[in-house]
């Protein structure tokens, strides 16, 4: 069994009155160490002595011109966490001595002739404490070590995943493309660094710009490095004896398909998308869909509706077939692709699903207000109303939209 040393008592008196030396006499009958010295030199030897607890006797010269060691030595006391009893030589002391210690833990004043039991009661309290402020000390320590190593962590995954969002966005097309009076508009926000969410639109030829959007089952880094991984994958034309062919949407996404399949991913390897190429001369549209939400087809004249396609999930079954669509589509019509995210972009008001952040049908009823006129204004007024509603800075999921824009003929 291991013996705990006594507790070590500094005693701080510039003259070592008779009250000292009678303390002194108190705390080896109570089986204390202690450690006498001036006021002047008491910080000296509180940075160098274990203390359990510290008792200060201040004449009134302290209060009265020379208080500078008198602040030092509480000073020290208290950054170094142990608990002191000042004794006093009258009451005006007392009183200024409170008012000194008010904002410090730990230290107390007493008149000079309190009852000696008392005192050492209550410095057998200070010294009992002291193992256990220790103890948290310790633990404290301890706690900023491994609190430093994982600040470091995160500092260094926040870092990566940055990197990562930016890898991510290159992979994105800089500019959309605009020609024979078709133009797009793109609204891409993760819900966190990176996104499941990929769009593109690329010009396949002088006629023909093919366009996308498509999302990884899941969140985080798996499901943005799968959304790479389409992007990529995605064949629109291939080279022919006679020149190229324009690969239709739906032997594309099969391809894709296939290929997911066969990486026989571990996490995240469900893909939706809604895929489309449309020739620019002849407004003619084609599109298949992979279990993706319903593309919108917005009227020129105001109308707005679904456009309803079957088409299983992309990286579930080999082989799979998705069925083709034809749409004539006519100037000032526009085509909204966009990512399951917005059935919980709005707040819901008509009582129908729940409150914000709930799967709701109130993105079909602003999708249909970018029907008509001017669209793109429509458009970007849409994504106005979504920065200004409450809970956009903490959005549940991925939200992309993508809005194909055929010129209105003039008049």
């Amino acid at each position: 069994m291991v013996a705990h040393a006594p507790p070590r008592i500094l005693v701080v008196a510039d003259n070592l009155p008779t009250d000292a030396a009678g303390l002194s006499r108190l705390l080896a009958q109570a089986d204390w160490r202690f450690v006498i010295t001036t006021m002047q030199n008491a910080p000296q030897a509180i940075g160098e002595q274990d203390l359990a607890a510290a008792i200060l006797f201040t004449p009134h010269t302290y209060y009265n011109g020379h208080q500078k060691d008198l602040i030092r030595v509480l000073d020290e006391l208290v950054e170094r966490q142990i608990g002191a009893i000042i004794l006093t030589t009258s009451g005006e002391d007392l009183e200024l001595a409170n008012k000194m210690m008010s904002s410090s833990e730990g230290l107390m004043a007493v008149p000079a002739t309190c009852n000696r039991d008392e005192l050492t009661g209550r410095l057998a309290g200070l010294a009992a404490a002291r193992p256990i402020i220790d103890q948290l000390q310790r633990e404290n320590h301890m706690l900023r070590k491994f609190d430093n190593g994982l600040n470091h962590q995160i500092t260094q995954i926040d870092e990566e995943m940055r990197l990562a969002a930016r890898l991510q966005v290159d992979f994105l097309p800089r500019t959309l493309p605009a020609f024979n009076k078709v133009s797009f508009n793109v609204l891409f926000r993760p819900a966190s660094y990176v996104s499941g969410d990929i769009y593109d639109a690329t010009r396949v030829d002088e006629d023909h710009v093919a366009f996308f959007i498509a999302d990884a089952v899941g969140h985080g880094m798996p499901a943005a490095l799968l959304t790479i991984f389409i992007k990529r994958t995605l064949q629109t034309k291939e080279i022919t004896k006679g020149g190229y062919r324009i690969i239709p949407p739906d032997e594309a996404l099969a391809h894709l398909n296939n290929e997911l399949v066969t990486q026989q991913l571990s996490l995240c390897q469900f893909v939706t998308m809604a895929y489309g190429i449309l020739n620019t001369k002849t407004l003619e549209l084609q599109w298949a869909r992979a279990g993706h939400p319903l593309p919108m087809h917005l009227h020129a004249n105001g109308k707005a509706e679904e456009l309803d396609l079957d088409g299983a999930l992309l990286g579930v079954f080999e082989n799979e077939q998705f069925p083709l669509q034809k749409v004539q589509l006519r100037p000032g019509d526009s085509i909204l692709l966009y990512s399951d995210g917005f059935e919980s972009a709005f707040t819901d008001t008509g009582g129908r699903g729940g409150g914000g952040g709930v799967i709701n049908e109130r993105y079909r009823t602003e999708f249909a207000k970018l029907a008509g006129p001017r669209p793109t204004e429509r458009f970007n007024a849409l994504v106005q109303q979504l920065d200004q509603q409450e809970g956009s800075l903490h959005q549940r999921d991925d939200l992309t939209a993508l809005l194909l824009t055929i010129a209105a003929e003039p008049g």
